[in-house]
């Protein structure tokens, strides 16, 4: 498939509110007026997905040190995910639509089923794992998310359920971040912000599972 330059495209940088992190000698803030953010990665009294700004909890990849917004990753879990650190949520956020639509080639066609998605989010995992997925993207939409269920790019309503769902599944907990700042992260990655694409190089890119 044509290969899209993973680095966010909109040149947009100045933060409505923004603290220091002295351990990582930068600012943390968010792009969305009276949007949320948080300043403490490394809290790990909080959950990975809600502290590093990074509400789909992706885990680090080499695409992710290239994005706009990129500050690091964190120490490994119990588990061995080491999850990417993002300068604000809108960055995180952007670089949960971009997996969905480069990574996993759903822009392709434009749409996605909630199954196709499931098998992309849990390669790797098992069974009981990848079941785990439709199970807590149906509990966080109040049952309106089903396997069959298909989410069109175009629509930031059928994208703003999911991204609901995931990001409160990933955090086990329904995400602080409101729905507009969701919006905006989704808007980060599309056109006319987003970088062209880049059609000198055309092959399959291998699915990346989510943390």
């Amino acid at each position: 498939m044509a290969k899209r330059n993973a680095k966010a495209g909109n040149p947009q940088t100045t933060l409505f509110r923004q603290v220091f992190n002295r351990k990582r000698k930068v600012w943390f803030g968010t792009l969305t007026a009276d949007g949320w953010f948080s300043a403490a990665p490394d809290d790990t009294d909080v959950n990975r997905a809600i502290r590093t700004n990074n509400p789909g909890a992706l885990n680090i990849s080499a695409w992710q040190r290239l994005r706009a917004g990129y500050i690091g990753q964190t120490s490994p879990d119990s588990a061995g995910n080491i999850t990417t650190i993002y300068k604000t949520p809108e960055h995180g956020i952007a670089a949960w639509y971009f997996l969905l639509f480069d990574r996993y080639g759903f822009g392709r066609v434009g749409h996605f089923d909630l199954v196709s998605l499931q098998e992309y989010a849990g390669t790797g995992a098992t069974s009981t794992e990848v079941k785990a997925y439709t199970d807590g993207w149906a509990k966080w939409s109040g049952g309106t998310l089903q396997p069959n269920t298909i989410i069109h790019f175009s629509s930031d309503n059928e994208l703003l359920a999911l991204a609901k769902a995931e990001f409160a599944h990933e955090a086990a907990a329904i995400s602080p971040l409101g729905d507009d700042q969701i919006i905006a992260g989704f808007a980060l990655e599309r056109p006319p912000h987003s970088l062209p694409r880049d059609n000198s190089t055309d092959k399959a890119i291998e699915p990346e599972a989510l943390a």
